[in-house]
């Protein structure tokens, strides 16, 4: 229980946090689900290395928390031995504006993002 609550003290002042791309057939699938990450940073607040703690449901979510967080920079003051070594946790939501409504429109089981590989 020690070990967590570094994570759970640790204030996040994010200078850079670009929200993750969302894809259009990802938003046509109606794809939604809550991703955990692991950040190791370096000194400078730059994320080095992201990996999954906790999937979202769907490893298209997955892959973009991944690569949406190594764009992310924490202020240098911000940043604890701990985000060095053990990492520093952060959830990633992503919601549908109108899932429903997303799901409804697409033709058939096979979702856009597939077929347009």
């Amino acid at each position: 229980m020690l070990l967590m609550l570094p994570f759970v003290s640790a204030k996040a002042e994010w200078i850079e946090k670009p929200a993750p791309e969302f894809p259009l057939g990802v938003f046509y699938q109606g794809l939604e689900g809550s991703v955990v990450v692991s950040l190791t940073l370096d000194k400078s607040g730059q994320v080095t290395s992201s990996r999954v703690i906790r999937s979202g449901g769907h490893a298209t979510l997955d892959r973009l928390a991944r690569e949406a967080s190594m764009k992310w920079r924490l202020a240098p003051h911000a940043v604890i031995p701990t985000d060095l070594s053990v990492g520093r946790l952060q959830l990633i939501r992503f919601r549908q504006p109108n899932a429903g409504y997303a799901k409804a429109i697409v033709p058939g089981s096979s979702p856009l993002w597939v077929e347009m590989r």
